[in-house]
């Protein structure tokens, strides 16, 4: 299963804040993954003086697939209704639901829905911006052109995800952010590649 690694190297950041914002990394992007369905089987978080790290170990390589059975109205309902099941479902016409019996409730309709998995990598690259310009400090500033909110100036941002067995690809932007284009987090799959 493939494992993740996520730096962020930055200026010198406070030890009382540093390990509290470990902390909360971890969380964060645990907690994402785990509502993305991504489970995983372990997660280290490290900090140093000018860096923040996050180790996520055991990742499946896409999300599950999903089915689920949305419940309707009973059948014989008002239009309205009937319509904003639909819309709800994402069904074109009633034709495309099946009717469940129940001898005490009455008839009522039913929609399949089914959901493939995206793949991690595409998951993780959506993600992971999202929670650096979110993150949550206690005292930050606004920098690289009032664009982001860090607690100090980040100069680069690392990202590698990929099985073990394998050399994993890699994104990494050494530029400060306050350059056009360098304030992407990259995300790299496991077929080696590398931006400046």
């Amino acid at each position: 299963m493939p494992d993740l690694l996520l730096e962020l190297f930055s200026e010198e950041i406070p030890a009382r804040m540093q390990a509290r914002a470990a902390e909360d990394l971890k969380t964060i992007v645990t907690g994402k993954l785990v509502d993305a369905g991504l489970v995983y089987e372990g997660a280290k978080a490290f900090a140093t003086p000018r860096r923040l790290a996050l180790t996520i170990q055991g990742l499946p390589a896409r999300q599950p697939d999903l089915r689920e059975e949305k419940k309707g109205p009973r059948v014989g309902s008002p239009a309205k209704a009937i319509e904003g099941f639909l819309k709800g479902a994402g069904l074109a016409s009633i034709d495309e639901a099946t009717i469940q019996r129940d001898p005490k409730k009455g008839d009522f309709y039913l929609a399949l829905i089914e959901r493939p998995g995206r793949p991690a990598i595409d998951v993780l690259s959506e993600m992971l911006p999202v929670v650096i310009r979110t993150f949550p400090w206690p005292k930050s500033m606004r920098w690289g052109e009032g664009r982001l909110t860090w607690v100090r100036p980040l100069h680069s941002i690392v990202a590698t995800f990929g099985p073990e067995t394998e050399e994993p690809g890699w994104c990494r932007s050494r530029s400060k952010v306050s350059r056009p284009g360098a304030r992407r987090a990259g995300i790299a799959s496991s077929r080696p590649t590398q931006s400046r």
